[in-house]
């Protein structure tokens, strides 16, 4: 009997958990790939579990076990006859259907379209499932087995049924299963559990003992022979509301790290997986048998974990352990707060099983109170991502009590009592204060005093550590562990957290900050550095400008460019008065990079015929690629037609508060009104850049560029081998398709290389890191794509054609290339130029010394960037043999546009399939792959 429910509910449980991942991957292309999107998916999913408790809350509480029973048999077959007209009337006639139409457009609320995609997709049939845990455990208590007074072990078989599916689904699920398929696969599991739950309630109906007189309904008699059970009152307000805050704060806690790790990594079901698998962990836990002593070892280990991962955070300036250790850190303090809530959950459950639905319908109501406070209030209130360590200062709270009778002795006078009890709350209050300031006074005003630079110096040398330790110790390990010993006392712990998190917040405000605003899609910071405006996504850079407040000097503007005469004034004159420093593309847009050299082929070929040619950009950041828009042809120029139009730029977004930052105010960023200015027509198509661009079937562009990316985070279903042959539709016949693979975490080359060798597309990539002392451009790595070689033109030839195409970084080499040649000794170009100057003579049958002028005194004659070749050539040249002027030129400029290379072993990523961990750079994940025998070709190859 036990095995029978057992099974039934760790079956209940795998559809569940194999359910919410499939169909978050599966609605996440229509919302941008969003790490938003699964915080919308555990709040629908949450409040769909508190409908699926209430529900069986009030059936078993009406109801006999045998009527229960029939209601809920003809409920299950609710779902079945909902899958059977999802797969009729579906497009892809599949037992789970996601209505593309339902996805947001223009102003819509992504969050109120991913609830509404959700209910249609997967609603009735997780409803349906989601009632088993609280029933079947109800039903359990009706058969009258001896294991009957407690069935609360049951519970942990569930999510045990939770965490092999979670672990499943990435593992072994998704990279063998069609999305197609998991929805079959997931269809016959459904059909497999009505059969058990129809024989689980047959024996709830058929008792073959006489049940626990706490089992049966209110007010009926019980049988004869009945065994006892001791009536437990209804739990109280405070117990019921201490129900809540404890399943408050894991609920919270989960959402709060898997938005940290999917904002920068990938928004990826497998890193959705790891948070909600550990969540399932400590119910497993905590509801299973352990010992005694486990409480006190939770009980300090878990506010031990917070005040690590409070260090890392207040210390951030000095400590930086790494990627890894930094998101193991996070996901290991969530897991101890977790369990820790969870275990005073599990031990203060019900004994009466009366109480027993009533007691998970509360313990859901907090799960559901936590996913609505990280994804729908926490971004409608906090301009940052404050839900995280808000949580974390509640979760402190939540620390039990370990040292009971604080108050003293029993038989201790009442008034002693009473005055230890006031003098305890003047300290909880008193204490977070007195250290609050002097943690304020440590970090702002001891920290620059000589004497602490002396002290610092002293520990440095005698203790061989680093400098950054020590302040870091000093100055903030040293508050951060006074707060353990207020542990006893969670009020005061989590005050004085709070003090120390909320005094690092106010002291790390960027006064530079000029604008917050977060939306469904991240946080958007635009920040003013000087001269400079810049737009940041979460933790990454996503385009600048020069602002209003640069001015060129009258003396600057005569150095800018040389002026020895008159004539040479007048000359310098125009350029320098039509120089507009807020129309330069910045950033991974700049004129010197792979963007410019795009634009500089787009824009030379055919005899300029494609010079205005229809251009889009999937992602419009800044808008920055709005100052290659042209405006109408002026009379001057080839194939002037009068009133012919400026250049069309269309841009795909599908983030609102984007577009109202950057081309709906001038206030900020001005590219895209002075390209409109400019007589250019921008067009933007706000959505979801792929439902878009399969709407626009009569639109084709000569160029499409896809910078899409949240924070710094991989929209994996822009980077699809279905992605990119739509990309290639909505091109010209000689189109070209620009994707941005710049990555912190995730080297995306090899990917892309995979997918142009399916699609026998030709490609080249530039992975562009010298940003040679530019102002505002950063480094970038792009590849295009093109039908044939022919396509790319320039950008197909090697990299000393395309220097010469449009290579502006060293005037003095691009000279020498047009005059002598690639092949051409440099050595011997820089003689024929520049005669004794670079002189060369031999001392006794050595090696040829240089006679010529040094360096520094090279380029005073002859211009600063004839220096940087002097010293190249003699450095290489005193090393190895003679250098060319082809090599000397990719020593300088890098390889520019260059062929990728294909890694066989990492698999194609399609709309079903994408490994991610494959190509992931991160030390500690790579390890932990080696560790189970995978592969890691995209980082070792």
């Amino acid at each position: 009997m036990p095995l029978l429910f057992a099974v039934t509910l760790f079956l209940s449980a795998s559809l569940l958990f194999m359910v919410q991942p499939m169909v978050g991957k599966m609605i996440l292309p229509l919302l941008g790939g969003s790490p938003a999107v699964w915080n919308a998916c555990m709040v629908f999913f949450q409040a769909l579990l508190l409908v699926g408790y209430l529900y069986a809350h009030h059936l078993s509480s009406r109801f006999g076990p045998k009527k229960q029973w029939l209601i809920h048999m003809g409920v299950l077959f609710v779902p079945v006859a909902v899958m059977l007209v999802a797969v009729v009337v579906g497009g892809k006639h599949t037992p789970i259907a996601v209505a593309e139409g339902l996805a947001p457009s223009g102003d819509a609320s992504p969050f109120l379209s991913a609830m509404a995609l959700l209910a249609v997709a997967i609603g009735v049939p997780f409803f349906v499932s989601s009632t088993s845990a609280p029933l079947l455990q109800k039903w359990f208590a009706y058969t009258g087995h001896p294991s009957a007074r407690d069935p609360y072990f049951l519970y942990a078989a569930s999510n045990a049924g939770s965490l092999i599916s979670l672990l499943g689904y990435p593992l072994l699920i998704e990279p063998n299963l069609a999305v197609a398929g998991q929805t079959w696969v997931w269809a016959v599991g459904f059909g497999a559990l009505i059969l058990f739950i129809a024989a689980c309630g047959r024996a709830a109906a058929n008792p073959i003992g006489v049940p626990p007189a706490s089992a049966k309904l209110a007010g009926a008699k019980p049988a004869t022979g009945a065994l006892t059970a001791s009536p437990e009152p209804p739990p109280s307000p405070a117990r019921v509301l201490k129900w809540v805050a404890l399943a408050f704060v894991p609920s919270s806690l989960m959402l709060g790290v898997t938005f940290h790790m999917s904002t920068d990594i990938a928004s990826i079901p497998l890193l959705w997986v790891i948070p909600l698998a550990l969540y399932l962990v400590t119910f497993i836990i905590a509801f299973g048998r352990v010992p005694a002593w486990f409480r006190l070892v939770i009980g300090n280990l878990a506010p031990v974990m917070i005040l690590l991962l409070v260090f890392l955070m207040v210390a951030s300036s000095y400590v930086n352990p790494g990627t890894g250790i930094t998101l193991f850190l996070h996901i290991a303090t969530f897991f101890a707060a977790a369990l820790m809530c969870h275990y005073e959950l599990a031990a203060d459950r019900p004994k009466d099983v009366t109480h027993l639905t009533n007691y998970f319908l509360w313990m859901s109501v907090g799960g559901v109170l936590g996913g609505l406070f990280n994804a729908l209030f926490a971004p409608l209130v906090f301009p940052l991502a404050y839900e995280y360590p808000i949580t974390l200062v509640v979760a402190c709270l939540m620390v039990p009590d370990l040292i009971r009778g604080g108050d003293g002795p029993a038989d201790q006078p009442a008034a002693l009592t009473a005055y230890k009890r006031k003098v305890a709350r003047v300290l909880d209050l008193g204490a977070p204060v007195a250290l609050g300031i002097a943690f304020w006074l440590l970090v702002s005003f001891v920290h620059g005093r000589p004497w602490f630079a002396q002290m610092v110096r002293w520990a440095t040398v005698h203790l061989t550590l680093r400098d950054d330790t020590v302040v870091a110790v000093l100055l903030y390990a040293v508050p951060v562990m006074a707060c353990f010993f207020f542990v006893d006392r969670p009020a005061r712990f989590a005050l004085c957290v709070a003090v120390l998190l909320g005094v690092h917040h106010y002291r790390s405000e960027d006064s530079d900050i000029a604008h917050t605003e977060r939306s469904f899609f991240g946080i958007l910071k635009v920040e003013k550095h000087g001269a400079l405006t810049r737009l940041v996504h979460g933790t990454t850079l996503h385009g600048s400008q020069i602002n209003d407040s640069f001015r060129l000097h009258w003396l600057d503007e005569a150095q800018a460019i040389p002026m020895f005469t008159p004539w040479d004034t007048l000359a310098t004159a125009g350029p320098l008065v039509a120089f507009r420093p807020g129309e330069e593309p910045l950033t991974y847009y700049h004129r010197t990079g792979p963007v410019g050299a795009m634009f500089h082929e787009l824009r030379t070929r055919k005899n300029g015929a494609d010079a205005r040619a229809h251009v889009a950009m999937v992602g419009l950041g800044t808008g920055s690629v709005s100052c290659y828009a042209l405006g109408p042809p002026r009379p001057w120029e080839p194939g002037y037609v009068p009133g012919a139009p400026g250049q069309k730029l269309t841009f795909y977004e599908i983030d609102p508060a984007v577009k109202r930052l950057v081309a709906e105010t001038d206030r900020y960023f001005t590219y895209v009104s002075s390209a409109e200015k400019r007589g250019a027509k921008i067009d933007f198509r706000m959505g979801d850049a792929r439902l878009k661009l399969r709407e626009d079937v009569d639109r084709k562009y000569a160029l499409l560029l896809v910078d899409a990316f949240s924070s710094d985070a991989i929209p994996v279903h822009l980077l699809t081998k279905e992605a990119v042959e739509l990309y290639m539709d909505r091109l010209t016949e000689d189109g070209i398709l620009a994707l941005h693979i710049s990555n912190k975490f995730v080297r995306l080359e090899p990917v892309v290389a995979r997918i142009a060798d399916e699609l026998k597309l030709t490609a080249r990539v530039w992975n562009d890191h010298n940003e040679g002392g530019l102002t505002g451009k950063t480094a970038s790595s792009w590849v295009v794509l093109a039908k044939d070689e022919q396509t790319l033109g320039v950008l197909a030839k090697p990299a000393t054609t395309q220097v010469l195409a449009f290579g502006t970084r060293n005037p003095a080499l691009i000279t020498l290339l047009k005059k002598y040649g690639p092949d051409v000794s440099a050595r011997e170009a820089m003689i024929r130029e520049y005669g004794d100057d670079f002189g060369r003579t031999k001392v006794g049958g050595e090696k040829p010394k240089d006679v010529g002028l040094a360096p520094d005194d090279f380029a005073k004659k002859h211009g600063p960037q004839t220096k940087e070749l002097v010293s190249l050539i003699r450095q290489f040249d005193d090393e190895k043999e003679s250098m060319t002027l082809g090599r000397l030129t990719i020593s300088l400029f890098g390889p520019m546009f260059h062929p990728l290379t294909v890694i066989p072993s990492v698999r194609l990523w399609t709309d079903d399939y994408s490994d991610v961990l494959q190509v992931m750079m991160i030390k500690e994940v790579q390890w932990m792959r080696k560790i189970f025998g995978l592969s890691t070709p995209g980082v070792e190859e």
